[in-house]
């Protein structure tokens, strides 16, 4: 089963992530120290969001919104992800989706009202309390941010003074077509539907290295190991 999902991963990578020009997550230096800035009116410091990917995040949710306001039914909202790279290989890291409409009803999703502006949000990618700038943030400079960024910052980072990054990390984001054809042959998910066969996908490929805590087994360590995914004895999956 592991060999059928590489195939499946990797098909879907070949058609979706340009690993020749990858998008920088952050903004860093040289050196991979990632730039920080006051945010809000407590000036409380920030890892600042590359500017690349920020452009980009905008374009394509701005594609969603105006698909929202025609009632074009084109996009059903935004499907991303964040990785790093062996040689050419896509390691995933967090993958995860901003649908055009709420959490209820028709009404467009507030993580994408003002996108082109908007910076405490961002479709899902904001600076605010409970997005994952904002949080991870926390977790760096105050640790007082969700539990969930803990693993984030000892993954991603080799240090938080500054705040320094093992190895360069990338974003990548599609606006998510009604019809489109997902992971699966001749399957076409939903855009909720496609998150979790992502995840599930990406679980049993990288079960070590993937951060999502949601659509993974509440007991990854045990599960990893019993499937043969990994054998380490001291694997600590269980901090999802």
């Amino acid at each position: 089963m592991t060999d059928t999902k590489r195939a499946l991963w990797e098909r879907w990578v070949d058609r979706f992530v340009d690993t020749t020009d990858p998008i920088p997550l952050f903004e860093t230096t040289s050196d991979r120290t990632i730039e920080t800035f006051g945010y809000g009116r407590s000036e409380r410091p920030t890892l600042r969001r590359g500017r690349r990917m920020e452009r980009t995040l905008r374009e394509a949710g701005k594609k969603v919104v105006t698909d929202y306001e025609r009632r074009a039914g084109h996009y059903e909202g935004l499907v991303y992800m964040m990785y790093t790279l062996d040689g050419d290989e896509v390691v995933p890291r967090y993958l995860g989706k901003c649908g055009k409409f709420g959490a209820s009803g028709t009404a467009l999703n507030s993580n994408l009202k003002n996108v082109e502006t908007n910076d405490g949000k961002l479709a899902r990618w904001g600076y605010g309390n409970y997005y994952h700038f904002g949080d991870l943030s926390s977790a760096v400079f105050s640790d007082d941010g969700s539990n969930k960024y803990d693993r984030w910052v000892t993954d991603l980072f080799v240090s938080t003074e500054p705040p320094r990054l093992r190895e360069p990390v990338y974003f990548w984001v599609e606006p998510w077509e009604v019809g489109t054809e997902g992971p699966y042959p001749d399957t076409y998910p939903y855009l909720e539907e496609l998150e979790y066969q992502l995840i599930g996908i990406a679980f049993e490929l990288y079960p070590e290295r993937l951060l999502n805590t949601e659509g993974v087994p509440t007991n990854p360590d045990a599960y990893a190991k019993m499937r043969g995914w990994t054998d380490r004895e001291d694997t600590r999956l269980s901090d999802f």
